[in-house]
């Protein structure tokens, strides 16, 4: 079980550090930064809640970027 949680969170700093390096606004980095940090301590520790933390981060801050299209009539 230990390796599974490692290789997820491997996954989450990846695709964090991807989210990181394009474009991006104040809150999608600073979510990006907190899930790689999380990212890291769980692919050390094997912490599940870590991972979980770090992924629903990650997901939130996905989500705050993108832009809201106005309803079509």
């Amino acid at each position: 079980m230990e390796y599974v949680i490692q290789v997820l969170s491997a996954i989450l700093v990846g695709t964090a550090i991807g989210a990181v390096l394009g474009p991006r606004s104040r809150s999608l980095f600073i979510g990006s930064v907190a899930a790689i940090a999380l990212g890291a301590v769980s692919i050390f520790t094997a912490s599940w809640v870590m991972l979980a933390i770090g992924t629903a981060i990650f997901l939130a801050a996905q989500s705050m970027q993108r832009e809201s299209y106005p309803a079509r009539a």
